[in-house]
């Protein structure tokens, strides 16, 4: 799914509030960095406002496919009990050699 162009102004305005390093035009052109970053970082009148533009399945389908080190454990299961899905296990990184980053909440050495 792609946002309409041009953006309304809320969308801009979450956008800027929630991928603050990005332009916003540039980060709602990437519709699951900005519902990631929604997801963690919005407020709850913040993501009520995105869904009347974007429906949940959407936000479904960025937690199925979620990258590994946004989510904390909290948000993860408070958005996958909310949109009724199965809560997984955070996602980890995987490296080049095939072996997966620290547990979630460990660094390494520690």
């Amino acid at each position: 799914m792609t946002l309409e162009i041009p953006y309304s102004p809320d969308l801009l305005r979450i956008a800027r509030k929630v991928v603050w390093y990005d332009r916003p035009e540039r980060t709602l052109e990437d519709l699951d960095t900005f519902l990631a970053h929604l997801m963690v970082y919005g407020s709850p009148a913040d993501v009520a406002v995105t869904g009347q533009y974007v429906p949940a399945e959407e936000f479904r389908r960025v937690l199925e496919n979620a990258p590994a080190g946004l989510f904390t454990q909290e948000v993860w299961q408070k958005w996958h009990e909310q949109l009724g899905m199965p809560v997984q296990p955070l996602p980890r990184r995987r490296f080049p050699d095939g072996s997966f980053g620290p547990e979630p909440g460990h660094f390494f050495g520690r």
